[in-house]
Formats: C-alpha cells, structure tokens, sequence
C-alpha cells in the first residue's frame, strides 16, 4: 500500500489512476514523451495504452509505436495520431520521408488513411503491392484522390466485388471505379471464356475431321478451320500442341487420300485404254462388215482374221466389251451363212423379180423367202428387201380384188359423197385424207367405174387444188408471222418462265397453222425451230438451276429432319436447358421456311416427318411450361398466406427467398405469365409494405424513446459504459465484416449483461445493435441488407442534428430532411420542443453509438462530428 504512494501514478495498478495520470504527462517534454511511449507499447491496459497514444505528439515515437504493437486498435489510433501530427503542420516533405521509410506495410497503410494532407501524391501507393492493403485504403482512406488510386490499383475480382458493396451508399466514386473495373474484368474473362470456348470447338471439328468417313471437300473444311483458329488469340501450349497435332494427322490424311486418288486415276487411264483399244477393234469389226465384199467366202475370210486379232488382246471373258464383241461375231456369222443361201438362190429372185407381177406368184415367192430364212436383227440386202416388197404388193392386190368385186361403184358414190361434203364445209385436212384414199380406190378399179363417176371426181379433184391454194397462202403468212414473233424473243429481257410460257404457246400456235398447210415449208419450219431453240436457250439454264436449287433444298430439309430426331432421341428431359429447347424449336422451323421450294413428291412425305418431330418437342416443351405454371401456382399461394402473418420481417424473409425460387422456375405459357407474375407481385408488396410500415413505427418509437432520454442527462458512469459497449459491438462488426464470425460477439454480450449500466433506454438501444450484429452472425441478416438500415438511420440521425442546431442539410438529403419533418408534424410534435442543449446534443451523440456498422459510414460520422463541433 505504501509503495503505491510514493511511486509515480502511471505506473499505479489501478488502470483508471494510471489513465488519469496518462492526460497529465506532457508530450512536448522529452522524457514524458519517453514514458508515453513506454505506456502505449507496454501498458496491460488498453485503454491507457489509448490514452496514452493520443496524447503523444512526436512523429517518430508514434511511428515506433505504430511499427512495434500488436494490438489493432493502439495501431489504428497511431497511425490517425501521426496523420493528425503531419497534417497540423502541413508538413509534406516529412509526410513522404516518412512513408518512404517505413518498411511496415500495416503502418505505411495507417498513415495513409488518415492523412489530410491535400498535396500527397498518389505514387505513394507505389510501394503496396497486395491488393487487400489496397481495398483497405480504398475503403477508408480519408482523402478522395488516395481512394480512387487505391481502387484502379486493384485487380482481384473478390475484391473488387467486396469494394462495391462496402462503397454502395459511402463514395460514389469508388462505387463507380470498383463497379466499372468489374464489368471491365468480366468483359475480359468472357471474351476469353468465348475464345477457349472457341477454341475447343475448332479441336473437337479437327478432331472430327480426322475420323470422317465423308471426305468431299475435306481440304477446304481444314483449311477453314486453320484460318479460324489463326484469328484467335493465342492459345494455352497444350492446345496449340493438339491443334498441331491434329492438323498433322489430317494434312497426312489428305496426302494419303491424294495418293489413293492418282492410284485410282492411273487404274482408270489404264483401263480406259484398253477399253479405247477395244472399242476401235470393235469399230473396226461394225466398219469391216459394212464394207465387206458381197461374196460369202470373202466374208468368211474377213471374219477369221478379226476374230484372230481379237483373241490377240487377251481381254477377259466375261467383260462387258467381251460380251459385246461376241454378240457382234455371232451376228457377223449368222450375216455370211444368209449371204450363202441368197447366194445359192440368186437366180431364182431374179427371175421373181423381172417377172410381170401376177397373183399366181405369191405362192412360190413365199417358198423362196423361207428357204432365204434371213435373220430379222440384220438389215435386208436390196434384192431381199424387193422379194418382201413384191410379196406385199401382191398380198394387197389379191385381197383387194377380192373385195372391191364387191363393192365397186355403189363403194365410190359414197365416198365421192364424203369428200364433197369435206370440201363444202372447208375441212381441207380431211378432203387431203379422203381424196388420197379414193385416189387409191379408183386407181385399182380403172376401167371398171362408170364415167360419170370418173367425172365428179375430175370436178372435185380441182376444187381440192383450189382449196389448197388458198389455204397454202393463209397458212404461209401465218407461219411468217409466227417466226417473226419467236425471232423477237430472242435476247428478250424478260423472265425465264413468263419467256417459256410464251415460247411453248407460239410453238402450239405453229401446230395448228401447219395442220392446216399443204405446203409444209421445211425452210419456214427451220427458221421457227432455230429462232425458239435461242430464245430457250435461257430459259433452259434457269430450269436447270431450279431444279438444282429444289434438289439442295430438299437435301437440306432432309438433314434438319435427321438433326432434330437425333437431338430428341439423345435429350435427358429431366435435365434439358428449356431456354436452348425452345431456341432448337425456332431455329428448326426458321431454318425450314429458308429452304423452299422442293419438289412436290419428295418433299411431302419429308414435309410430314417435320411436322411430326415438331409436335413431338412441342409437346415436351408445353410439358414444361405447364410445371413452371404449378410451380409459380404453389408460390403465389404461400406468399399469399406470408402476406397476413403478423411477423412482418419473417414474412419478408420467406418473401425473398419465394422471388428467388420464381426466378429460378422459369416461363410458363405468355397468356398465363403476366397474370401469375401480377398476383405474386401484389401479395410480395404487401408484404414489403407491412414490414415498411413496422420500422418506420419502430424508428417513431425510438426517436421518441432518445427524445425522453435526452431531457435527462447520463452520468459519466453510463457514458462510459455505452461507449465501451459500443467498442466492443464495432469490433465485432469489424470481425464479422472481414472474417465472417466474430470472437468477440460472447464478450459483448457478457458486458452488455454484467457490466455497468448505461441507463433503461440506451441498454435497449445499445441492445438492438446487439442484436444485430447476433442476427448477421447466425445467419439470419445479410451485412448487406443492416449496411442500407444502418445509412438510412445514420443520414437521419445527421439530419435532425442539423434541423436542432438550424444547419441547411447537404442537397441529396433535402428530400429525406423533408420526409422526417412531415412524420413529424404528422406526430404532432411542436417544433419549438427541440433546444440545442447539451443534453440534446448529448442524446444524439449517443445514439451514433447504438447503429451498428456505423464506423463503416465515414463521410456521415464526419458530417455528423463537424456539426457537434463548437462554432
């Protein structure tokens, strides 16, 4: 006991007695600054070691200080001590000595941050190499130029993402830095997600292209796939070593198919050669015996030797030239054994021949041709052919005899009678017909008519003549006329099948002229056909090409019906991107309509099988659209039953997590969605709006709990116990924020039940921050969703502070300012209720203390601290 009253208070065990003795040394004498230092290094006591680095004031101890600790918050309080320091002086240069000194990257970063200076420059940051040092600064340094370099410094996506959230609501700027180098970076992983993408596609088709069976323009397709993956960005080593890989086997692939194409082509020479060889063999046998000399066993000759010549070439036997050249010999051979017998029995045929034609010569006329018995598939030598001829002629004029016998003039009348009817009624063809025929009848039986018949057919004999001659005139201008119309359809600008259509009615437009023309021009009809032979000539070609585009059409057709039966037999429905499913349905039946036309007969069948796949995938995908309707169904019915519970946040909650699940559902039918999607909405906005309303009562009632609150002044005692508790809660905000769980939450809560008092209303207070740094532990808070309360309450809380003191609020706040002012003159509150006294004041300031992640709002606690400051 003694002892303790002769030794220095700060070195007294009672850490209050040592605190108070801390505000007693003086900085600026040289061995009190030596024990500050000492105290704020060594002490057991955090808060004298505090007390002790806030009142020191000599750069280089609290660099010391700020180097040597290891406890966070003497750190913290050192590095804002040596920014306080330099900035009162406005000394640069020693800022930048400082900074270029210190080998602590944790100190180096202190100083940063709380620097005020306007002049440091951001190559001070040139130094700090790791990226969370970095976000660090971003977040809380305290000049704006200092945090935006430190942001475009940074480069890791994590924690970019976490700079944009701790920044949404603080620095707009930062927000904006973080936000942008984000997209920018996402931007980049996409295009080189696309071009790996890309790239796997081109190794799988080379890869493809190496196992192909369909080779037709295999080098093309290669050559296409280099240039694409040349236009690529270069590639990771492995995949530059498959690609070369790959695009070796397929270059030997190519060789090898070169080779096995020149193998085949020069088989093929060599076969066409012989083939060559034997055709002249054979064109010489066809020429030998048309040229041959008429005598049997010259023939016989001439045949020995061609067969001789033959059996030279060796050529095998069962070749199709083989067969053709023995159905040849055999012919040849059936030709000289005929010659023989007509040989034989020339005498005979001429003595038939010179002979004067009577009937009674067709009986031994008949025996001599089948004794001649000459093949039919040969062509007749020309005394054989007058046997037949002679035969004919006699058949005919014996059973012609036998009949007229009986018909004679009576036979002869009527078709006199015919022909006159023909001729009055202008039927030029049929008169051409009966004449030519009665011409004949009258011929045989000559002599035998009476001559009045001979007459009348003199008489219309000449009126036929007439009649042609007038008729051959008409026709003749007629068919100049026709081939002066084709002639000027050649080299027309005009389509091709309008210029068919009119070509095939001119040409039907001939055959009705020239039905009726005696004449019969050959010289007319050539220049009609030469003229609509070039005027087709176009027409030709485009019929052609229509027919090939109809064929390629079709082909098409016939692979994007193959395609899509494959994609449905090899889809796993339970797992199918509905999205893609739906995009294979337009696809199929876009790509579809570009292919037409195709000819009929194929092309419906094809047109069936189309139809049938489509409702196939259409039935799948109404399938699904009908899930994702029960689905969003079975939501709209729980959120509509969230909407009258009395638990308002739980409510909330769920309310989230059902948008999540509506989300993820997907679309249903488009008739069934905007109704679905307005009745969940109605039901999730009334819920949001019950819970709004809730916090804003629960903020009425806590206004007006600190407003009591603030009539009555705490003692030092609560003070200090709410600013320890409010310590603790930021430490453990700081823990949760950047470790995910908080050691220090048990300790807090420890305090805040056994520790001293603060007073009813600021322990219930103090408590809600409790209780939300315990929600956001557990689990059941997002940091995210108390760091938007939190702002809120923090604007207002600088808001009534300025209405109190009678300060103009900053502009983006006007509205809010305006807002609070109406709730309250809605409570009826009387303005001239709320003095600026220090009791006020004090309440205010207090209450910064109970929002939770209120250390996080640095521009706020500025503005806020700047207002309680004495003007």
């Amino acid at each position: 006991m003694f002892a303790n009253l002769f030794k220095p208070k700060w070195r007294h065990s009672d850490p209050d007695v040592r605190a108070s003795a801390v505000h007693k040394l003086q900085p600026d004498h040289p061995e009190q600054a030596v024990i500050l230092r000492q105290l704020a290094l060594n002490d057991s006591n955090p808060q004298v070691r505090l007390s002790a680095v806030r009142r020191l004031s000599d750069t280089d101890s609290l660099l010391q200080v700020l180097q040597q600790s290891s406890d966070p918050d003497i750190r913290y309080q050192a590095g804002l001590r040596v920014s306080e320091c330099l900035d009162s002086h406005n000394n640069l240069s020693e800022l930048t000595r400082l900074l270029e000194q210190i080998d602590d990257t944790d100190a180096r970063t202190q100083i940063i941050i709380h620097t005020r200076s306007p002049h440091i420059e951001s190559q001070t940051l040139n130094s700090i190499d790791d990226e969370k040092v970095l976000m660090e600064i971003a977040l809380n340094a305290r000049l704006a130029d200092i945090r935006k370099e430190a942001a475009s410094r940074i480069f890791d996506t994590d924690l970019l993402e976490e700079i944009q959230r701790a920044s949404r609501g603080r620095d707009k700027t930062v927000h904006r830095i973080s936000r942008d180098k984000l997209n920018q970076l996402r931007e980049h992983a996409r295009q080189a997600a696309e071009q790996q993408e890309r790239r796997l596609q081109l190794l799988e088709q080379l890869e493809q292209l190496t196992l192909t069976e369909d080779t037709q323009y295999l080098q093309a397709r290669v050559q296409a796939l280099y240039q694409d993956w040349q236009q690529l960005d270069k590639a990771a080593a492995d995949d530059q070593q498959r690609f070369d890989q790959l695009y070796t086997r397929v270059k030997q692939r190519l060789q090898e198919q070169a080779d096995a194409e020149a193998y085949v082509r020069r088989q093929q020479a060599e076969r066409a050669a012989r083939d060559a060889h034997s055709r002249a063999l054979q064109s010489e046998l066809t020429e030998r015996l048309n040229t041959l000399p008429a005598s049997a066993n010259t023939l016989e000759t001439a045949l020995n030797t061609l067969d001789a010549d033959w059996q030279a070439l060796e050529l095998p036997q069962d070749s199709d030239t083989a067969r053709r050249w023995q159905a040849d010999m055999h012919q040849a051979r059936q030709l000289q054994q005929a010659q023989a017998r007509l040989e034989q029995h020339q005498d005979e045929i001429e003595s038939l021949l010179t002979a004067e034609q009577d009937t009674e010569q067709l009986r031994p006329l008949r025996r001599l041709l089948s004794s001649l018995d000459w093949p039919k598939a040969l062509v007749q030598p020309e005394s054989l052919q007058k046997l037949n001829t002679l035969q004919q002629q006699l058949k005919q004029k014996q059973d012609q005899l036998r009949q007229e016998a009986r018909q004679h003039s009576d036979e002869v009348a009527r078709q006199l009678d015919t022909l006159e009817s023909a001729l009055d009624t202008g039927h030029q063809v049929e008169a051409d017909r009966l004449h030519g025929r009665l011409a004949q009848h009258m011929e045989r039986l000559n002599g035998l008519l009476p001559d009045t018949l001979e007459a009348r057919f003199r008489t219309l004999n000449a009126r036929l003549a007439e009649l042609h001659d007038w008729q051959g005139f008409a026709a003749a201008g007629k068919k100049e006329a026709l081939c002066e119309q084709m002639e000027a359809l050649v080299g027309v600008d005009m389509q091709p099948q309008p210029l068919a259509d009119r070509i095939r009615a001119l040409q039907q437009e001939w055959k009705q002229v020239d039905a009726t023309d005696p004449v019969h021009s050959q010289k007319l009809w050539k220049r009609f056909h030469d003229a609509g032979e070039k005027a087709y000539a176009p027409c030709q070609a485009w019929f052609g090409s229509q027919r090939k585009q109809r064929e390629f059409n079709l082909a098409q057709r016939q692979q994007i019906c193959d395609q899509l039966a494959l994609y449905l037999e090899q889809m796993d429905w339970s797992q199918a991107d509905w999205p893609a499913v739906e995009a294979v349905s337009r696809t199929a039946r876009e790509e579809w309509r570009t292919f037409t036309p195709v000819d009929r007969a194929p092309g419906k069948p094809l047109q069936q099988q189309f139809n049938a796949l489509l409702r196939d995938l259409d039935q799948h995908i109404k399938h699904h659209r009908q899930q994702c309707a029960d689905i969003k169904e079975a939501l709209i019915a729980r959120a509509a039953e969230l909407a009258e519970q009395d638990d308002a946040q739980t409510a909330a909650q769920e309310a989230k997590q059902l948008q999540q699940q509506w989300k993820a559902a997907g679309p249903t039918f488009r008739s069934r969605e905007r109704a679905l999607w307005q009745a969940f909405r109605e039901h999730c906005d009334m819920i949001f709006a019950r819970l709004k309303h809730q916090r804003r009562e629960q903020a009425a009632n806590e206004r007006k709990q600190v407003k009591e609150a603030a009539r009555q002044p705490l003692s030092n005692t609560a003070v200090d116990a709410l600013q320890r508790l409010a310590l603790l809660a930021e430490q453990a905000e700081e823990e949760l924020a950047t470790q995910g769980s908080s050691d220090t939450l048990a300790a807090l809560l420890t305090q805040a039940i056994t520790g001293p008092s603060p007073g009813a209303v600021w322990r219930e207070l103090i408590g809600q921050r409790l209780e939300a740094i315990r929600l956001i532990s557990a689990g059941n808070r997002s940091i995210e969703e108390q760091l938007m309360i939190s702002e809120r309450q923090a604007r207002e809380l600088c808001i009534r502070l300025e209405i109190l003191l009678g300060h103009p609020s900053p502009e983006e706040d006007e509205a809010l300012r305006m807002e609070y002012q109406m709730e309250r003159l809605s409570q009826a509150l009387a303005q001239q209720d709320d003095e600026p006294t220090p009791a006020a004041l004090q309440a205010l300031e207090l209450e910064w203390l109970t929002l939770p992640f209120a250390w996080q709002f640095t521009e706020l606690h500025e503005r806020f601290v700047q207002l309680l400051q004495p003007a």
